[in-house]
């Protein structure tokens, strides 16, 4: 069999029960599920697009590949991409992304071509046909990595296209894009591995009047200064933060993950994958050869039946809301641990099923902890020296207007 197309699919923003969950209308996105290899827990490496993007495109955790938030840091040179490594085997490579994903980042470094199109002022899915005739121009294979923003807050879902904040605009735009990607991956034929994944997950208000209240909350937190006179209060309106990039729960790190295409058959994996076991299973499914010593490792063993020792998966928080803060977190199944500074929480994930991320249970479980705290230290401490990864003026300059254009500044 000639090597086969890869349509990579990152949905910004797309939570893990938005898309395998039944409440939301993706009729389209079942189908995938319904026929390929569905991992139903696969957790992201952070809950910033930058970063998460980087730890995706080189199987390596962001110590290593140097991207630790959205501004500032520029990918690693000593890491191959895995355009890079496509483009080295002889495919055709293309990235087609909007958001902070801008060339300075290093993040595209590799794609034989890229375009980064607005994220905002657009009509959603207006880039659709364009992608859709650049597929189906390609001779030989090609990798496409194809990013979509139109989950992302605001939300503006049809009839009129308003924008929203809360549940229903979400799930309605979950809705859109299960629609708009449907001739897209229908175009592939069944010679592309098509990969359908979100970048980081997302909060959301339940309704109008809950996304009201969490604009109040945080006006009253900036207005009054409530860190300093009501801590308490102060930390109560700060968990109503919306978005994404300032936590590590699991509906911000727990995110969808579908393979389909050929060689890849219809199962369902309960086992706990991570984005950075993306990069070595779609080498080893291509057949392309990588000079990168990845953190992950390939899924090929689970796609074939047989079982993988579980791994810990590494995460971080580095959004802008969190002011130069970082917060860490590894994760297994059964247990997550988080530190914030000098505090760190223990919780219990009961299998992904019904995590309780309420009660810090570490005074409880100190075995469980010192060993995930070692997890944590051994990732850590694998931090790559200053290798160029910093970015020059004009190119922090670049970055930083295209997050004002977003909102993120």
């Amino acid at each position: 069999m000639s090597a086969p197309n890869v349509l990579f699919v990152a949905i910004d923003s797309l939570r893990a029960d938005a898309f395998f969950g039944d409440h939301i209308a993706t009729p389209n996105f079942d189908a995938l599920v319904g026929s390929g290899a569905a991992f139903r827990q696969c957790v992201s490496t952070t809950t910033s697009t930058t970063p998460s993007f980087s730890s995706m495109l080189t199987g390596c955790y962001p110590p290593r590949h140097g991207v630790r938030g959205l501004q500032g840091y520029r990918l690693s040179p000593s890491l191959q991409t895995l355009a890079e490594a496509f483009t080295a085997s002889g495919y055709e490579t293309h990235a087609e992304v909007t958001g902070p994903l801008v060339p300075e980042t290093g993040v595209l470094r590799g794609f034989g071509e890229a375009n980064h199109r607005p994220g905002y002022k657009v009509k959603p899915f207006g880039w659709r046909d364009d992608v859709l005739h650049r597929m189906r121009s390609y001779q030989k294979p090609w990798l496409m990595l194809l990013h979509t923003w139109e989950v992302h807050r605001p939300y503006r879902p049809p009839p009129d296209y308003v924008r929203r904040w809360d549940r229903a605009g979400y799930e309605a735009m979950v809705t859109m894009t299960d629609e708009q990607l449907a001739p897209l991956i229908e175009a592939c034929g069944d010679d592309t591995i098509v990969v359908v994944t979100g970048d980081h997950g997302e909060e959301y208000a339940n309704t109008r009047l809950g996304q009201k209240f969490q604009r109040a909350a945080t006006k009253a937190r900036k207005k009054f200064k409530l860190s300093q006179w009501l801590p308490v209060l102060d930390q109560k309106f700060a968990s109503l933060q919306l978005g994404h990039g300032f936590a590590l729960w699991e509906h911000l790190v727990r995110v969808p993950l579908v393979l389909h295409g050929p060689g890849i058959p219809s199962i369902a994996v309960d086992d706990q994958v991570r984005h950075i076991d993306l990069f070595p299973t779609l080498v080893d499914l291509c057949g392309v050869k990588t000079t990168n010593a990845p953190d992950g490792r390939s899924l090929r063993p689970l796609l074939q039946r047989k079982p993988l020792v579980e791994e810990p998966a590494y995460m971080e928080a580095v959004g802008v809301k969190l002011e130069g803060d970082r917060i860490t977190a590894v994760r297994t199944p059964e247990w997550k641990l988080m530190k914030r500074g000098d505090k760190t929480m223990l919780y219990r994930l009961d299998g992904g099923a019904s995590p309780d991320e309420k009660h810090n249970v570490i005074a409880r479980h100190p075995e469980v902890a010192r060993h995930l705290e070692g997890v944590l230290e051994k990732v850590t401490a694998a931090e790559h020296p200053s290798d160029g990864s910093g970015m020059t003026e004009s190119e922090e300059a670049v970055v930083e207007q295209h997050l004002r254009d977003l909102g993120y500044l």
